[in-house]
């Protein structure tokens, strides 16, 4: 079982849209998938199509309570996945004080061997929940769009994710790949050789094109797969998908 989380503490760069579609990715290529929602706006919860007041069971529950994993999985018949609600948001103040409060999410996964591949959809920001998310996974994914500022807040993320070796000397960054990415736009093409210069082979040679299929299937709770499995962002995350297989 591979942990993979996805993180960049800027919004707007397609990190919950890349974790749901290379769930579905995946699934695709006969993997088992588990999503985990650790993000308290549980827009990847909403996203694959589940409705927050049905869930018996959440990510705080997982995180806090004595539920163990199998209770709090919800499938919406691609993937498995635990959600979220806005009850999340108040989880930082409980772990505070919890002994081994980093290691919540690793101990409820331990052990637990049920599938292929968990992506974790991290919150926006360098907190608690996502220290949590990065100690229980053996690799990393960030996703940059091509647009200004966009290596912003970065190299403070590479440090807290060199910092997290000190607890899970395992972490790795699997790849840094590009999001929403237009070939016509001069900036994302600069944007793009700058990445190069900065981050070498770690930077995926997958590119995720800008896609408005991406969207309007989002509108209607359906995944690219299912809304448009041949428009250009559904064959970028199928090919990013087999990189990590």
């Amino acid at each position: 079982m591979k942990i993979i989380s996805l993180i960049n503490q800027k919004g707007g760069v397609a990190k919950t849209t890349s974790t749901l579609s290379l769930a579905s990715a995946l699934s695709k290529l006969e993997k088992k998938v588990l999503v985990i929602d650790i993000d308290p706006q549980g827009n990847a919860t909403t996203g694959a199509g589940i409705n927050k007041t049905e869930l018996k069971a959440t990510t705080f529950d997982l995180l806090l309570r004595s539920n163990q994993i199998e209770e709090c999985i919800t499938t919406n018949g691609v993937y498995d996945i635990i959600g979220t609600t806005i009850e999340l948001a108040s989880a930082e103040y409980e772990m505070f004080n919890r002994f081994l409060r980093e290691s919540l999410l690793r101990k409820k996964l331990q052990d637990k061997k049920y599938y292929d591949f968990v992506l974790i959809d991290c919150p926006p920001s360098l907190s608690l929940l996502t220290i949590n998310a990065l100690v229980a996974s053996d690799e990393v994914l960030i996703p940059v769009a091509p647009e200004p500022f966009a290596l912003e807040g970065i190299s403070q993320l590479i440090h807290t994710i060199l910092k997290i070796r000190e607890i899970n000397e395992n972490l790795e960054i699997k790849s840094v790949f590009i999001t929403k990415f237009d070939q016509r736009k001069k900036t994302n093409i600069e944007i793009k050789e700058g990445l190069e210069k900065m981050f070498k082979d770690k930077l995926s040679k997958t590119i995720i094109r800008v896609s408005s299929d991406i969207e309007k299937g989002q509108f209607i709770n359906k995944d690219i797969y299912e809304y448009s499995p041949k428009c250009n962002a559904a064959i970028d995350y199928m090919n990013l998908a087999k990189e990590l297989i």
